[in-house]
């Protein structure tokens, strides 16, 4: 079972925003939260592609080994901060457990 799904992705994404917040122009942390974001933006995009096209019925497996590659990484992102934001789930099998319908 693929553990990279729309829903998990969504969870993961909603969890890493409310981690790293804002942009800030200004402060010692812009430059790493920038570079964090961009990130987990590229993660984001790379993920929703190889979501796109095994909806379209055409994935790739080099796809998907480099999509479970970025999921990982946001993973360990995730994994990174002391706790869940208030109001976001925990990432972790709830996340992993979800599978493409």
């Amino acid at each position: 079972m693929d553990p990279i799904s729309r829903e998990g992705l969504a969870r993961l994404e909603h969890l890493l925003a409310e981690h790293i917040g804002v942009p800030c122009q200004q402060g010692e942390h812009a430059g790493r939260v920038e570079l964090l974001r961009r990130q987990v933006r590229h993660a984001v995009t790379g993920i929703d592609a190889y979501l796109g096209a095994v909806e379209a019925g055409s994935a790739a497996a080099g796809l998907r080994e480099r999509a479970l590659d970025l999921w990982q990484g946001l993973e360990r992102i995730a994994a990174a901060f002391p706790e869940p934001a208030a109001g976001v789930g925990v990432v972790g099998p709830s996340v992993r457990s979800a599978s493409p319908a």
